[in-house]
C-alpha cells in the first residue's frame, strides 16, 4: 500500500497547457508596457490622462500575476493529481488466465507417472490454489480447440471440468497448437467480429479493452507436438494484444510410444508409424514451446518426473502484483480540488482589483 502515498497523475498530457499560462504571462507584460506607453503619449497632448485610471504598471503586474498563478494551478488540476486512496471496493482482484490443456493421445504417454495428461491436471489444480482472486478459463484441445469453461472466479467449476475431461472424448484427433492459442485469446479478450459488409461490431470493440483484468496470461500444458495450424502466428497475435503466453512442456526428451485408446478409454495397443509396424514415439518439442513463449514475453517451464517447480507460480505472482499496483493507482484519491479552488479564488481577486477605479483628481476647466 506504500505506493498509494506517492503522487501520481491521471492525465499527464494536460501539462501541455502550461504553454497557455506562459502565453498569459507574456501577454500581461506586453499589455503593461503598451498601457504605459499610451498614457505617456496622452500626457503630452493635454489633461486627458487625469480622467483615466492611474494605477500604474505595478497594479497591472499584480493582476497579471494573479491570472498566471491561477492558470498554472488549473493546469496542474487538469493533470488530475492523485495522492492517497479513495474509498472503493475491489472484488476478486487478480489476473485473467486461460489454461490451455493438450488432450491429444500423445498426452497419455506414461513417461511421467501416471500419464502426462494426469500430471498436467494436477499442476493446474496446484496453480489455481496459488492464485489470489482473478478468473480462470479452461481450453482443452487436440485436433480442435474449444472453451470448456469461460472465465470464472469459481475455481471449483474449473476443477470439476478437469475431472470430467478425458482424451477419448475429444471430437477430433491430432494436435492443433495454433488453434489452441487462438481459442485462449478468444476466451481472454474477444475480438470485434465483422459482419457481411465487412463492418466490425463497434459495441464489442468498445467494450473488449475494458473487460476483466489488465494483465492476462495464457498457460499451455502440452508436449509440443503440432500437426496443423500456425502456432507462431497465433503467438504474435497474443503479443500484439499484450497477452503473455507461458508454455509448459509436459514429458521427457526421450519420450515413449503413443498409446492407442479406444472410445471406452481402454488402451488397445500403441499407435504405429507410417510403416504400420513401428510404434510412434512422442518426444517433447522444447524448441517450439520456447519460441512461442519468447514471442509474447512469457517463459517456458518443464513438467517432468520431478514436477513443475515454482517458476510458473512466481511468474503469475508477479503478474498479480502488477495488476494490484495498476488497479490501486487508478483508485488513487483525486486531489484536483486542492488546486482548482485556490485558482478560482485568485480569479475572483483579480476581477475585484480590475473593478476598482482610482483617480488622481478631477480636471478643472
Amino acid at each position: 500500500m506504500s505506493g498509494l502515498d506517492e503522487l501520481a497523475w491521471g492525465d499527464e498530457s494536460a501539462f501541455l497547457y502550461v504553454l497557455v499560462a506562459l502565453g498569459l504571462l507574456l501577454g500581461f507584460i506586453w499589455l503593461a508596457q503598451w498601457r504605459s506607453a499610451r498614457l505617456e503619449a496622452l500626457r503630452k497632448r493635454g489633461p486627458l490622462p487625469g480622467l483615466l485610471d492611474q494605477r500604474g504598471v505595478g497594479h497591472t503586474l499584480v493582476r497579471g500575476a494573479l491570472i498566471v498563478i491561477a492558470a498554472a494551478l488549473l493546469v496542474v488540476g487538469l493533470a488530475r493529481p492523485r495522492l492517497g486512496a479513495s474509498e472503493s471496493e475491489v472484488k476478486a482482484l487478480g489476473i485473467d488466465v486461460a489454461v490451455v490443456l493438450d488432450a491429444s493421445k500423445s498426452m497419455m504417454v506414461q513417461d511421467i507417472v501416471p500419464t502426462r495428461f494426469d500430471a498436467a491436471k494436477f499442476e493446474i489444480r496446484q496453480l489455481m490454489g496459488r492464485l489470489h482472486g482473478g478468473r480462470v478459463a479452461l481450453v482443452p484441445f487436440a485436433g480442435l480447440a474449444f472453451v470448456q469453461t469461460p472465465l470464472t472466479s469459481d475455481f471449483q467449476v474449473v476443477d470439476s471440468y478437469l475431472d470430467e475431461l478425458k482424451v477419448e472424448d475429444m471430437p477430433r484427433g491430432g494436435t492443433a497448437l495454433g488453434r489452441a492459442i487462438e481459442e485462449g485469446l478468444r476466451a481472454l479478450a474477444p475480438e470485434a467480429e465483422e459482419d457481411a459488409d465487412g463492418k466490425t461490431d463497434e459495441a464489442l470493440e468498445a467494450i473488449a479493452p475494458y473487460e476483466g483484468a489488465k494483465h492476462k496470461a495464457i498457460i499451455i500444458f502440452t508436449d509440443g507436438e503440432d500437426h496443423e495450424g500456425e502456432p507462431l502466428d497465433a503467438a504474435q497475435e497474443a503479443a500484439r494484444r499484450g497477452i503473455k503466453v507461458f508454455t509448459v512442456g509436459v514429458g521427457t526428451p526421450q519420450g515413449r510410444p503413443v498409446l492407442d485408446i479406444n472410445d471406452e478409454g481402454l488402451v488397445v495397443g500403441t499407435v504405429k508409424g507410417p510403416d504400420g509396424k513401428t510404434p510412434l514415439f512422442s518426444e517433447l518439442n522444447v524448441a517450439l514451446l520456447k519460441e512461442i513463449a519468447q514471442t509474447t514475453g512469457g517463459d517456458y517451464y518443464h513438467l517432468g518426473t520431478e514436477g513443475l517447480g515454482q517458476g510458473l507460480a512466481k511468474a503469475l505472482g508477479d503478474l498479480e502484483k502488477a495488476e494490484y499496483a495498476s488497479t490501486f493507482a487508478d483508485l488513487g484519491e483525486e486531489r484536483y480540488a486542492w488546486l482548482v479552488l485556490p485558482a478560482l479564488l485568485l480569479i475572483v481577486a483579480e476581477a475585484w482589483l480590475s473593478g476598482r477605479r482610482k483617480r488622481r483628481g478631477e480636471v478643472t476647466t
